[in-house]
């Protein structure tokens, strides 16, 4: 994750929004037992509740901690869970079996490993993925060997998004972008149309002249021109799609916290590591005021909850049918429920589950 400033978030907020049935088409697939694609439509007036957790396992204590998360979220009756990046900490290495650099080191591969938690799931979970298993995989400051990130994001790519079906031991159909951008992906259940989109922290991989902590230059910005052109091209796509289809509201996923402060360089340099992102908020504003109903942006990254409305017009305007959930991360080993509910005028409610296992033993002096 980059630097963020660190704010007060809200422990329980409800968003109110409105509620009509609406889907989007997915591509086709074969049936089967563990299909859940049929409670699009007909089952559209019915509660519902989606899990939302991102930014673990990260180190030993993850590692010990995430198993008691996967148990407290599969105590629910989840429709599906959404996990907005990080399946491993910034300063571990990325070691994979693509390059045999996970058994030459005597290590699991990071991505395997994150994959095999996730198919322990009952319920179906959508992986968009951070920075940390990709974008960072080329910085010296992880604790073993430096690896290419475009060779890791392809890597991951092959890992998580071979078909169109999402993670879990129940799966759905999920509507991907092209086969270039895989993890780019849109879904509907009831009233909502659900969009996932890689922009990871780190400044969405763009390195800007006098950034000594990253990997090649070139290529990285070469790659987040390109992603970047698709990232925006979804967005507004999936807009297009959501008023299609009647949806009363949309929840976009990624990972970056888009919201945060500049740093500055040894050199003196000062670099916003959220200026890559600017392009992405003003699309997402307009759409957002263009689609006059409630738009939910979930991320990660900065690892506390919190339930806000950070973006505005250019005249500085709130734009208040937006609103922005942040899930908790690193060592806080918690998760965040959205319950749906076509029925009330509130629809969505966002809900903190703190895992008692993880609590520590507080001290005071």
């Amino acid at each position: 994750m980059t630097s963020r400033r660190k704010v007060v978030g809200l422990t329980a907020v409800i968003l109110a929004l409105g509620c009509v049935a609406g889907g989007v088409t997915a591509t086709a697939a074969s049936a089967n037992s563990n299909d859940t694609d049929r409670h699009d439509l007909q089952h559209s007036t019915r509660n519902y509740e989606i899990g939302l957790f991102g930014d673990m396992p990260y180190g030993p204590k993850g590692r010990v901690q995430y198993p008691d998360v996967i148990a407290d979220m599969n105590s629910r009756n989840l429709e599906f869970s959404v996990f907005d990046g990080d399946i491993k900490n910034g300063s571990e290495p990325c070691y994979a079996d693509v390059d045999g650099s996970a058994q030459k080191a005597g290590q699991p591969d990071v991505y395997k490993y994150a994959l095999n938690l996730f198919n322990q799931f009952r319920d179906p979970v959508v992986y968009v993925p951070g920075d940390n298993e990709w974008t960072d995989c080329d910085r010296p400051s992880t604790a073993g060997p430096t690896f290419d990130s475009v060779d890791r994001l392809n890597y991951l790519r092959q890992v998580f998004f071979p078909d169109n079906r999402s993670l879990g031991s129940r799966t759905i159909r999920l509507t991907r972008q092209s086969s270039q951008y895989p993890e780019n992906v849109r879904w509907a259940r009831g009233p909502v149309t659900y969009v996932g989109i890689n922009v990871p922290g780190s400044n969405n991989n763009y390195i800007p002249d006098g950034d000594i902590k990253d990997g090649p230059q070139a290529e990285a910005n070469a790659e987040y021109a390109a992603r970047n052109a698709a990232n925006l091209q979804w967005i507004t796509d999936s807009f297009a799609a959501a008023k299609a289809s009647g949806s009363k509201a949309v929840m976009i996923t990624l990972q970056a916290d888009m919201f945060g402060d500049s740093s500055a360089t040894p050199g003196g340099t000062t670099i916003d590591p959220t200026d890559h992102f600017a392009d992405t908020k003003a699309l997402l504003a307009r759409a957002t005021v263009d689609f006059g109903k409630p738009v939910v942006l979930v991320n990660g990254d900065s690892h506390y909850f919190t339930v806000d409305k950070p973006l505005s017009d250019d005249a500085g305007n709130v734009i208040e049918n937006f609103t922005r959930v942040m899930t908790f991360g690193s060592s806080l080993n918690h998760w965040v429920s959205a319950t749906v509910d076509p029925a009330d005028p509130a629809v969505f409610s966002f809900h903190q589950h703190i895992v008692t296992a993880n609590l520590p033993a507080y001290k005071f002096n």
